[in-house]
């Protein structure tokens, strides 16, 4: 629900909404460094999965 100005203050300042925030956009070695984290976590899990099933089977 949008709040309106009263009547009296739109007349001297014209009411304009707030423009969106758009937040900047990530460089890509970001993005490489997400993937590069990502993908140690998933090793490592997958390591750890394979060792533990090697040594209880």
């Amino acid at each position: 629900m949008a709040v309106l100005a009263p009547p009296h203050c739109s007349k001297c300042c014209p009411v304009v909404p707030p423009r969106p925030v758009i937040p900047p956009r990530l460089p890509p070695s970001v993005w490489v460094g997400f993937i590069l984290v990502a993908a140690a976590v998933i090793g490592g899990w997958a390591l750890m999965m394979w060792l533990f099933s090697s040594l209880f089977s």
